[in-house]
């Protein structure tokens, strides 16, 4: 079964960088492999710059799905995401970056601009993928412009065969929509010869999805495609009761902090995917440039926190960085507690 072991370095190499091969360059790679050093080494200043980028074109969706909150949390901040603001983007991460990842807490098929944007950052040299309900996609009207756009990665959701399974978690959702996206883009696939998009269903292993496990598999497996993966449920919402061989963390310092860069629609930056739409933001992107936003202090505050050495003295500007709270990676040490209420 290929799983999907989030937060690691060996599954994030497979899943990431592997069909992005073909978009590398000498320069792309090396600033990859000093990344990786420095990561090793805890470097505070790093000399590379991301090598992924998920970029959300929206943080809105169309369903409800009980995990997610996109649908219904409230936030004063942006939420659609421009064509003019994402060209932006793409040019100032261009030079480093592998792949684009065209979505994080919302339904990217709700921007209007999706198969433009993909496009546009294919054309400026790098790999895309999007992370779909798929159920807004209608062959008749948007299956052209998919394949113009040149995606690489098309991971749309299945979790399950069928509506009353698919339901339970996809509420909103029509499985049979999904399906026939999916049948629709492998046909084409097929009839003109093209190798993109790699079409990798995922599907989230919740206790009520499993007993039709192999029913999906099967049906997969007859449609065509690529390749599908199975996602553990770091939901919370009710994981199938499984053994599963975990891969063992290959360091505890924090990938996030040095390989990727999340981007919500209005620029703000953030060091992970964590949940909310209202967080502490690192900077802008619009506003900003890549090198000044690397690393400044929140970043270099965060990457301490994973780096051996005495806990840090407290700072009341560090003070609502999500790094705090993050149960993914151990933390080599803490930021002290504010002297104010301690005493």
């Amino acid at each position: 079964m290929n799983i999907i072991y989030t937060n690691h370095l060996l599954s994030y190499i497979k899943r990431h960088l592997l069909t992005s091969a073909p978009f590398l360059t000498p320069f792309k790679l090396f600033n990859a492999a000093i990344a990786v050093v420095e990561m090793k080494l805890g470097m505070l200043g790093c000399k590379s710059r991301p090598i992924t980028y998920r970029i959300d074109p929206c943080t809105a969706c169309n369903i409800r799905c009980p995990g997610c909150g996109a649908h219904q949390e409230k936030t004063k901040r942006k939420r659609l995401l421009s064509l003019s603001d994402f060209q932006t983007i793409i040019d100032k991460i261009k030079r480093f970056s592998i792949r684009a990842a065209l979505y994080d807490s919302g339904e990217p098929l709700l921007n209007k601009n999706i198969y433009k944007m993909i496009g546009y950052a294919s054309e400026q040299g790098m790999a895309t993928s999007i992370s779909t309900n798929f159920t807004l996609f209608e062959p008749d009207k948007h299956l052209d412009a998919l394949m113009a756009s040149r995606l690489t990665t098309l991971q749309p959701d299945l979790d399950g065969i069928t509506q009353e399974t698919y339901g339970k978690y996809r509420i909103g959702g029509s499985v049979e929509t999904v399906k026939t996206g999916i049948e629709a883009v492998v046909k084409r696939k097929k009839e003109t010869g093209k190798k993109y998009p790699i079409v990798e269903p995922q599907m989230i292993m919740f206790e009520h999805v499993m007993p039709e496990k192999e029913e999906i598999e099967n049906y997969l497996k007859q449609v065509g495609v690529d390749k599908f993966t199975w996602k553990l449920d770091d939901w919370g919402f009710n994981p199938a009761k499984i053994k599963v061989a975990r891969k063992k963390k290959i360091s505890n310092r924090c990938i996030w902090l040095y390989l990727t860069m999340i981007i919500r629609p209005d620029g703000n930056v953030y060091p992970c995917c964590g949940k909310g739409l209202n967080r502490f933001s690192y900077g802008n992107i619009l506003e900003e440039s890549l090198d000044e936003i690397w690393n400044n202090k929140y970043y270099q505050f965060s990457r301490k926190l994973f780096t051996p050495g005495s806990d840090l003295e407290f700072d009341p500007e560090m003070e609502n960085l999500p790094c705090h709270n993050c149960k993914l990676f151990k933390k080599a040490r803490v930021m002290k507690p504010n002297p104010a209420i301690s005493n």
